[in-house]
């Protein structure tokens, strides 16, 4: 029946147009009648020139459609809908007009004349509402007035909020750009959003920019869940800032901030300019109202994996407080750094980290310098050069580093340079890859050449001090498989070395030396190591020294002289070690922790050393002279000045090393078979606990024959949530209690027991973590920006300073509420001095905790055990406020004294728009 009603429905559509002479309607086609040709007849389609559009237009409604044909238009009613490629309109009342190809859409009202539906415009940059729309589909031009919208493109760094804009009239180009009269663009999705930009003139470019002249910011702060007035704070009389992720030139969004001796003061103006996909350079500034000012830039590049880095600096004025002040103070500031990393081929990378300071250097307030620096107290530098060949077994490695101590003006500067070679076998085939596969003696024949140098260069209080060092060695080898279990290698070697120091003011001293070092490396019964080696040194100066007692002045006079002079060493070695193990079963652990069996490895060492008595006159290495006042002679060391003014003391030294290991094996839920089955489960071996003693007997000694007891201690078996490490030296002998020097007299016989305290050291961390399970939902968390500068690995210290000392670290909010607590123990005591004993106990503690979804409290500090007082203490409170972060610090005592108050955007692309206030120095992280 249906069926039948749609027949006569088409049938009587087509006797119409029939009857007006029209030909059935399509898009984008003229209304006009068509003109009959000169001759009558009519014209020929397929020469008429056609306006047609590149794609269909369709359109439905669910309540009604009225077409008129005399104005060749089609009222639509009832969840109307318009699609043109990948443009949608949608309303509750849309007018086609096929004369002009536009599409008109309406708001319904209710009775009182108010919006009650709006039409919707959707496209690929994302949709906005209005009261009124109207769009053509062949220019793909768009208007609308009262307009609001939603973008689908995220602002947020892996978030979900949305940009959402609107305007009194709005004119959308066929390049989806967007000009709207008294504008209104923010990403907070709430009714009343937090935060707002208006212009009277705005443009949008979807994903990418927002234009606007003027530029006025807004916000409707909100505190304990109730709204505040609406504040203006911040106007610009012509603004143009990105709202992308994306690397977008335009205008640095303006801060303000305050700082104690400083004052008020607006940072990060300035531009930013994405010259290409691969560089970019940013200018901005700094104005205090006191008078001081910064100058800054940042020129970054990158190239795929090929090279990236940057090259910046500022330069600054610093004015504390106002002039007639006590204590006003004027500083200038100046920083460069490069960095710079290139991989040329898989066998040559480059890289590079300079940083040059200058000026009075004062660091607090708005820098760009490292806090890392200010923590550390000193700025490093460095750079290296890696060039391997023939597989990794020839490398060549250049490097430069420079430490300037930013409170001493000490600076420091090493160059190395270095060429290592891997055992070359020249009588072995080269695709040989062992002796084994060439039975041969002369394939068991290597010869192994090392070549390196450096120059170190000290800068300290006006005097200079170069130091030159040049090595070169050959090492010739032979490897003997004498039965299974029993084997040696012999090796010969050779080795050059070079000295030259200079220091400013005084005479240059040059030095070298040819060392032939012949050494044994057995292993007999395939458990015992036995390591004999013959060393002998030749060394020569180029200057040395006499000494005299004058006895017109009454005193010791020391003459140097320049004439190069020589001397030789020759010292025998021989180790052996062993290694024996135990292993006990621990089937009572299995179940409770995993561990199935113990481990115990003990590995003792007996070390010998003999050199003969070198302070003989027959070695002229040592000179004497008589001093009356003592009424004896004395020797000295002619070469005590000299590049190589060590010498080695008479030895028949046997030292004793036992070093204990207990190993750990443990189930590991890998399972032996690749197809995942329970058929073995899989073990995992850790090393629970390392201990080593060690000491020794000098019998060509005439005092102090025993050598000290060193214990360590190392633990990692926990890692990371517990570590460890400890050292102690113990003396056998006593000291002199007027002087504090040690004495040729066991401990023991004078009263004080086996064995004196000397120095030792405890290192111990610990580091929990957990969640308070909420029933809060999901909470999204933010991403880092991505850098264009590759990352680089941080210093021991440096690290350090990001674990206790970055202000703005914060643990992301989720619905588990996550807690964190690390704490390290660091113990040192120094009794070298008896008489002057030193001692350091530090305690340093860091805690996060999350009361809420959105409240989240911290503390850092460190604690000095021994004069009880407090290292940086710092509280945190961090505080989610839906479109802003809101974060405070407080240190209460202590160099860094102070307070620092911080609002910042949570969008990426906003989030250098903060507000800072504060006092003291405390340290904040680089931005």
């Amino acid at each position: 029946m249906k069926f039948t009603k749609s027949i006569k429905l088409l049938t009587l559509l087509l006797l119409v147009q029939s009857f007006e002479g029209i030909l059935p309607l399509r898009a984008g086609e003229s209304a006009s009648k068509p003109q009959k040709a000169k001759d009558g007849a009519l014209p020929d389609s397929l020469l008429e020139k056609r306006e047609d559009l590149d794609s269909t237009v369709v359109y439905t409604a669910r309540d009604s459609l009225i077409y008129n044909v005399s104005k060749r238009t089609a009222d639509l009613f009832g969840k109307a809908k318009v699609n043109y490629k990948d443009s949608r309109i949608e309303g509750p009342r849309i007018t086609i007009e096929q004369a002009t190809s536009t599409a008109r859409a309406t708001a319904s009202r209710d009775s009182l004349g108010r919006p009650a539906e709006l039409p919707v415009y959707t496209g690929k940059d994302g949709s906005f509402s209005a009261e009124t729309i109207a769009y053509n589909y062949k220019t793909r031009i768009g208007t609308a007035s009262d307009m609001s919208s939603k973008s689908d493109r995220d602002i947020y760094s892996g978030g979900s909020d949305q940009a959402i804009y609107s305007g009194k009239e709005v004119k959308r180009m066929p390049s989806g750009e967007l000009y709207i009269e008294d504008g209104v663009y923010t990403t907070c999705d709430l009714e009343e959003p937090h935060y707002w930009f208006a212009g009277k003139h705005m443009k949008i470019i979807p994903g990418e920019r927002l234009i606007s002249r003027p530029f006025v910011m807004y916000i409707h702060p909100e505190i304990f869940h109730m709204r505040l007035p609406v504040l203006p704070v911040m106007y610009l009389p012509y603004m143009s800032a990105p709202i992308s992720n994306k690397r977008a030139s335009g205008f640095l969004f303006p801060r303000f901030g305050n700082s104690g001796d400083m004052g008020s003061y607006f940072s990060n103006l300035g531009y930013f300019w994405a010259i290409n996909d691969y560089a970019d350079l940013r200018l901005d500034g700094d104005i205090a109202f006191k008078g001081g000012w910064r100058l800054g830039e940042r020129f970054r590049y990158k190239n795929g994996d090929r090279y990236s880095g940057s090259i910046s600096g500022e330069y600054a004025r610093i004015i504390l407080n106002s002039p007639g002040d006590s204590n006003y103070a004027r500083y200038i500031n100046r920083d460069l750094r490069i960095e710079h990393h290139q991989q040329f081929d898989p066998t040559a990378v480059l890289d590079v980290n300079l940083q040059f300071l200058g000026g009075d250097r004062y660091y607090y307030g708005y820098t760009s310098v490292d806090p890392e620096n200010l923590v550390t107290d000193q700025a490093t530098s460095y750079a290296s050069f890696t060039k391997s060949w023939d597989e990794n077994n020839r490398v060549l490695l250049g490097g430069y580093q420079r430490v300037d101590n930013l409170s001493t003006d000490e600076l420091t500067q090493r160059v190395t340079l270095s060429l290592y070679q891997n055992r070359i076998y020249p009588f072995r085939p080269r695709l040989s890859s062992s002796s084994s596969e060439s039975p041969g003696w002369s394939s068991r024949l290597f010869v192994q050449p090392t070549l390196s140098g450096s120059g170190q260069f000290d800068a300290a209080g006006g005097v200079n001090t170069d130091f030159y060092t040049g090595n070169a060695g050959l090492e010739l080898g032979y490897l003997q498989d004498f039965s299974p279990g029993n084997r040696a290698l012999f090796t010969q070697g050779l080795n050059m070395q070079a000295l030259r120091k200079t220091i400013t003011g005084e005479d240059d001293l040059n030095a070298t030396s040819v060392q032939l070092p012949f050494k044994i490396q057995s292993t007999l019964f395939k458990y015992l190591h036995l390591t004999p080696a013959l060393t002998f040194t030749q060394y020569r100066v180029n200057s040395t020294v006499n000494k005299y007692y004058d006895h017109i002045a009454g005193k010791v006079v020391t003459q140097t002289i320049n004439d190069s002079d020589s001397y030789a060493t020759t010292v025998f070695s021989l180790d052996a070690q062993t290694r024996l193990y135990g292993v006990m079963n621990t089937g009572f652990l299995d179940k409770l922790v995993g561990l199935t069996a113990i481990r115990h490895v003990f590995i003792p060492t007996v070390s010998f050393i003999y050199n003969p008595d070198y302070t003989g006159s027959g070695y002229g290495i040592y000179g004497s002279y008589y001093d009356p006042v003592q009424m004896k002679n004395v020797q000295y060391n002619r070469f005590g000045e000299s590049l190589y003014a060590d010498v080695p003391e008479k030895r028949t030294f046997v030292g004793l090393s036992l070093q204990n290991i207990f190993q750990g094996k443990f189930r590991s839920k890998k399972v032996s078979n690749e197809d995942g089955s329970n058929a073995g489960a899989g073990y995992k071996t850790v090393q629970l606990l390392s201990l080593t003693a060690s000491s020794g007997y000098n019998f060509a000694a005439d005092s102090f024959p025993i050598a000290p007891l060193v214990l360590t201690a190392s633990s990692n078996a926990f890692a990371p949530a517990l570590m460890f490490s400890a050292g102690a030296t113990y003396d056998f002998y006593t000291y002199d209690p007027a002087t504090g020097d040690r004495v040729n007299k066991l401990a023991m016989d004078d009263g004080k027991g086996l064995l004196r305290f000397v120095n030792g050291f405890l290192n111990m961390s610990v580091s929990v973590s957990g969640s308070l399970h909420t029933s809060y939902a999901s909470h999204d968390e933010r991403d880092g920006e991505m850098s264009l500068v590759r990352e680089k690995a941080l210093p021991v210290e440096q690290a350090i300073y990001k674990e206790r000392f970055n202000s703005d670290e914060r643990t992301k909010f989720s619905a588990s509420l996550p807690w964190s607590l690390r704490m390290s123990l660091y113990l040192i005591s120094d009794k070298s001095n008896p008489l002057d004993p030193s001692s350091a106990a530090l305690l340093n503690t860091a805690a996060r905790l999350s009361l809420s979804r959105n409240w989240q409290v911290g503390l850092n500090t460190g604690y000095d055990l021994r004069n009880s007082e407090f290292v940086y203490p710092a509280l945190m409170l961090d505080r989610d406020l839906h479109d802003f972060w809101f974060s405070a610090q407080w240190v209460p005592s202590g160099e860094h004294k102070g307070y620092l108050f911080q609002i910042a955007m949570k969008p990426a692309n906003l989030k250098y728009l903060k507000l800072k206030a504060g006092s003291g120095h405390i340290v904040q992280s680089p931005e």
